[in-house]
Parts: C-alpha cells; sequence; structure tokens
C-alpha cells in the first residue's frame, strides 16, 4: 500500500511538470498563431511556478513573446523584459539542472533566437533615436554589444561592432550619462571609428561634467590620429590659448599653418597670441590674415587697437617732457600712430557697422584729427544704437 501510495505521489509530481512545461509549449503555439495574449496569460503562468521557474525553456519562450508584445505596441518594456529573459535562460542553460546534468542543452536554441533577436534589439534602440528616448538606444546598443561579446557569437565572429560602440557613445552623450558617454568614445576612437566627431565630441563630454584635465589629453591624441582634421587642431590651439599656455599654443599653431597656409583664422590666432609676447609681430600675422582676407573684422580691429594704444603711450611720454619742442615731437609720434590706427578702424566699420567699440575709438581719432563732419557722424550713431 505504501508503495502504491509513493508510486501515486511520484505520477502526480510528473504530471504536475509536464502539465506547467505544458503552458511553456502553449505559449510558444500561441505565438505561431499571433495569438499574444494567450501566450502571455500561458507564460505568465510558466513563470510563476516552482516546476517551470528555472527552466531555460520557460525564459527562451518568455522573451519570444514579449518581444512580440513590445513590436504589437502592447507593451513598451517587452524589449527590456526579453533581454533580462535571455539572459535568465543563458544563465540556467549554463548551471544544468539541481544535479548539474544538461549544461548546455539549450545553447544551441537560445543561439538561435538571440539571432533572430538581436536585430529586433537594435531596431528598439534606432528608435530610441528617432523618438528622442536616448536612454532607451542606450539600453538597447549596449545589450547588442554584449550578446555580441558572448561565446556563442564570438566562436563565428570575433571581435566589436564599431558602429555599435559609436551608437552607445552617441545614445549616452545624448542621455547625459557623461560616464558611458566617455567610455563608448573612448573605445570609439581605439578602434579608429568616428574620426574627428568622437574626438570633438569626447571634448564636450569633458566640459559638460567639468572633467577639464582630460581635454589636452584627448585633443592631443585626436590630433595624432586625424591630423587633416582642422577643427581638432584649432580647438587644441583654442584649449591652449584659453589656459594661456602661450608656448604649446605656439607650437601648434605654427604646425597649423605649415599645414594650412592660407587659412586666415590661423594667422589671426597667432597675432592674438602674439600680443602678449610681442606686439610688433602680433601686427605681421594680423596683416598675413588680412592678406587672404580683407574684410576679417577682428583682425582689422586689433590692429587699429594696437596702433590707437601705441598712440596714448606716446601721448603720456609727451605729457612728461619739459619743453615745447620736446612735447611736440613726441606728440607727432603719437599722431602718427593714430592716423595708422584709422584706416584700420574705419574698414572695420565697414565690416560691422553697428559695433559700438569701433564706434567709439573712430570718435576719438576724428576729435583728434578736428575732422567735425565725421566726428558728428560717428557720435549720431553711436546714439541711435
Amino acid at each position: 500500500m505504501k508503495r502504491v501510495a509513493l508510486f501515486a505521489i511520484l505520477i502526480f509530481s510528473i504530471s504536475a511538470v509536464y502539465a506547467q512545461k505544458g503552458k511553456v509549449s502553449a505559449a510558444d503555439g500561441y505565438l505561431s498563431t499571433s495569438d499574444l495574449e494567450a501566450a502571455k496569460k500561458s507564460i505568465d503562468l510558466a513563470l510563476e511556478h516552482e516546476k517551470t521557474i528555472n527552466w531555460p525553456k520557460t525564459y527562451i519562450v518568455a522573451a519570444k513573446v514579449y518581444t512580440e508584445l513590445s513590436k504589437s505596441g502592447e507593451d513598451a518594456e517587452g524589449i527590456k523584459k526579453a533581454v533580462d529573459f535571455y539572459k535568465k535562460a543563458i544563465e540556467l542553460d549554463q548551471k544544468g539542472d539541481a544535479k548539474g546534468k544538461g549544461i548546455g542543452k539549450y545553447a544551441k536554441e537560445i543561439k538561435l533566437q538571440l539571432t533572430f533577436f538581436k536585430p529586433d534589439l537594435t531596431n528598439s534602440g534606432i528608435e530610441g533615436f528617432n523618438t528622442e528616448d536616448f536612454n532607451q538606444a542606450l539600453f538597447a546598443f549596449e545589450n547588442v554589444l554584449y550578446l555580441n561579446a558572448l561565446p556563442m557569437f564570438q566562436e563565428e565572429e570575433p571581435g566589436i561592432d564599431t558602429a555599435i560602440v559609436y551608437n552607445c557613445a552617441l545614445a549616452a552623450y545624448n542621455a547625459k550619462e557623461w560616464s558611458k558617454a566617455e567610455q563608448y568614445f573612448n573605445q570609439s576612437i581605439d578602434l579608429g571609428y568616428g574620426g574627428g566627431d568622437a574626438v570633438l565630441l569626447l571634448d564636450q563630454v569633458f566640459d559638460a561634467s567639468g572633467d577639464s584635465l582630460k581635454v589636452a589629453d584627448n585633443l592631443k591624441r585626436g590630433f595624432v590620429k586625424y591630423p587633416e582634421d582642422e577643427r581638432i587642431l584649432t580647438t587644441l590651439i583654442q584649449y591652449y590659448l584659453d589656459a594661456q599656455q602661450n608656448d604649446a599654443a605656439l607650437e601648434y599653431l605654427n604646425t597649423a599653418i605649415e599645414k594650412d597656409p592660407e587659412n586666415p583664422s590661423f594667422y589671426y590666432a597667432r597675432g592674438v597670441l602674439y600680443e602678449t609676447l610681442d606686439k610688433d609681430q602680433a601686427i605681421v600675422n594680423y596683416e598675413k590674415c588680412l592678406e587672404i582676407d580683407d574684410s576679417f573684422f577682428n583682425a582689422l580691429y586689433n590692429i587699429g587697437v594696437i596702433y590707437y594704444n601705441k598712440g596714448v603711450e606716446q601721448q603720456n611720454v609727451a605729457n612728461d617732457k619739459t619743453t615745447t619742442k620736446e612735447f611736440n615731437a613726441a606728440m607727432d609720434v603719437a599722431n602718427g600712430f593714430w592716423e595708422k590706427s584709422l584706416p584700420y578702424m574705419e574698414k572695420a566699420h565697414e565690416v560691422q557697422p553697428e559695433e559700438a567699440a569701433v564706434l567709439e575709438t573712430l570718435k576719438g581719432l576724428y576729435y583728434r584729427f578736428e575732422r567735425m563732419d565725421k566726428y558728428n557722424e560717428v557720435k549720431a550713431k553711436l546714439e541711435a544704437l
């Protein structure tokens, strides 16, 4: 009698297992007929039952069901759930059963289903970009990387998908996930993907995250990797100018001019640098800038200011003279500087007619030269601003 009872219990237990596994099979069947409601109901029951909660097949089918629920618009989190289900299926398959048997039994099936799933996951990432849900995009592309890195796929296609890495970087950047953006942009640059854009976007990441100590190394690496990308060189020069590291800025400016001798901006930048070192060299570089682009406002204005200030300095010298002859001689030099300043300021005014600083300087010059018609004209323009 006892044996009969034990046998009955065993039969009942086996029946219960098959009954629950039958729900997984049923869910798969419903899925094949596109009955998503029934498929979801069956697989949700299997996911909660102790007899099937540790069965890899449960999670394979659950992933398939929730992928379709996502694609049909019935579960916005369906793709994310599917990713978790596939990860759980892999975990359980690598453990085997309670006795450690059957390890890898579902590996081929998992690989097959993941092969079908990866395009869906990629599409979810693209959708995230299109709808500006950048966290969704980041999740999707990060998990494409994760799946591609699994041994089951690396055996056939070793390596890394550089485009996906770059998509992760862009998604993280737009999601303001600065740490991840840094990680993936660095990886993209190391892999040679993204060109100068990756370098410059990483520069913006450091700016946004306040991590300024990494800026120079990133830009220098970028310049070595992409020496023809003028944007990187210009950004690096500006960094050194802002940091008042004049020697480093001059070194890269000279390199920039060698590479692109017809770029007026480089001569202008070198002129700005020389203003603190040698005013005459600053003028030489501004003049070279104007030879290439005679309407380069900042070069026109800066030369005008240099000569104007030289005139003011010479006026101060004149004021210290003790005789009329010495004073007049010193003032002749001052007037010479102001005369040099005037045409540059007039040209700067032509380029930017409403620039108040230029108008103020012109007003002062016209007054000194007693050109009252011009003085009154400029004064009226200033009052009209």
